[in-house]
């Protein structure tokens, strides 16, 4: 109740006057100083996170033991994931797009590399090392 009364202190006409100056100030940025693209990109930079741990994939067939390490970039106007460890990316519009594509990438990979073990490489038989240790699969 004290915040309405408050707010209720401040005469209409100051918040009108503020409303109009920004206005003007918006007007009176010069063309081209920051196109819209560039105003956009800017502030969805700053809600995105530079990283996350992981806890699920969308496979349900695998459970996740150790959280997987996940940074976030965006590359022009997609947003990468990025999972370092497993030298596996995910990109999308949006950060959630950009995730859901990874955790599927992730699935695939467990099971690709589960099912060819005895013909990896000694960089692949990192990776399912690794995965091996993250993932799991449910009884």
């Amino acid at each position: 109740m004290a915040q309405v009364t408050e707010i209720q202190r401040f005469p209409p006409q100051k918040a009108d006057e503020e409303v109009a100056h920004e206005r003007d100030f918006v007007r009176g940025v010069p063309a081209g100083l920051l196109s819209l693209e560039a105003a956009i990109i800017a502030i969805l930079d700053l809600v995105l996170p530079d990283e996350i741990l992981l806890g699920t994939v969308r496979d349900g067939r695998l459970r996740v033991r150790v959280p997987i390490r996940v940074r976030f970039r965006r590359e022009d106007q997609h947003v990468v994931a990025e999972a370092a460890e497993l030298d596996e990316f995910g990109f999308g519009a949006n950060l959630s797009e950009a995730l859901a594509d990874l955790q599927d990438a992730i699935g695939e990979l467990y099971f690709t590399l589960e099912r060819e073990q005895g013909r990896l490489g000694p960089d692949l038989r990192r990776v399912w090392t690794v995965l091996q240790q993250k993932l799991m699969r449910r009884l």
